[in-house]
């Protein structure tokens, strides 16, 4: 016969604080190495998609930016090319001569000296100056709408900074919890192994029992008879 005794395992200690932290001190330079080698590598293929799709996608958008707000958009692009022209050109001739009369008109008799004529001079270049600006401001105004791409870094895996000290232990709590439940379950299975095999001894002694009862009875009814 098996021996009845139900055998319960010793569970493992439970991981303390300072194995949790060497544990984590002894492998964080192979995580942060990985990382090393990753990261060029990463940010390599974010520098190869931008070159392979930000183009395309720029003008995906324009397209359907064009064909929502057909007017809108050549407008737009017009006034974009009204502006660089602007900032580069004369004022027109008409205008240059409205200014002449205007500057005359307010000089009156000067203006024939030699210090009205540098006068009117100086302001016919002011006046320049000022056309262009309206067509400069006229281009920053149009270019402030536009949604203009600024430089990014590209993004890299951080596994260094998830790879932390309260990430390790609690791994290291959560092991222990699981294992700590294997014992339990191998405990509990032990015990069902156990009552099982009672159960079918019982079983067989007591089936051994009955039928050396019938077998005695019989065997007596038998005698008497004789």
């Amino acid at each position: 016969m098996g021996s009845t005794q139900i055998q319960q395992p010793n569970p493992p200690a439970a991981p303390t604080t300072a194995e949790s932290i060497q544990a984590w001190t002894d492998s964080m330079p192979a995580v942060f190495a990985e990382q090393q080698r990753q990261a060029p590598l990463q940010a390599q293929q974010s520098v190869e998609l931008a070159q392979q799709y930000a183009a395309p996608m720029g003008q995906a958008m324009q397209q359907a930016q064009s064909a929502m707000y057909p007017e809108t958009s050549a407008l737009q692009e017009q006034m974009a090319g009204q502006a660089a022209e602007g900032m580069q050109a004369e004022m027109p001739s008409w205008m240059q001569e409205q200014y002449r009369d205007t500057y005359a008109a307010n000089l009156g008799s000067n203006v024939g000296s030699g210090i009205g004529a540098d006068y009117q001079s100086t302001g016919m270049l002011q006046a320049q100056q000022g056309y262009q600006d309206y067509y400069r401001n006229l281009g920053l105004s149009l270019a402030g709408r536009q949604p203009l791409a600024s430089p990014q870094t590209p993004q890299t895996g951080q596994y260094s900074q998830q790879f932390t000290p309260q990430s390790v232990m609690s791994n290291d709590q959560q092991g222990y919890g699981s294992y700590a439940g294997l014992y339990g379950n191998m405990y509990g299975a032990n015990a069902n192994i156990t009552a099982s095999k009672n159960d079918m001894m019982g079983q067989i002694v007591g089936g051994a029992m009955g039928g050396l009862g019938s077998w005695a009875g019989g065997a007596g009814f038998m005698g008497g008879g004789s």
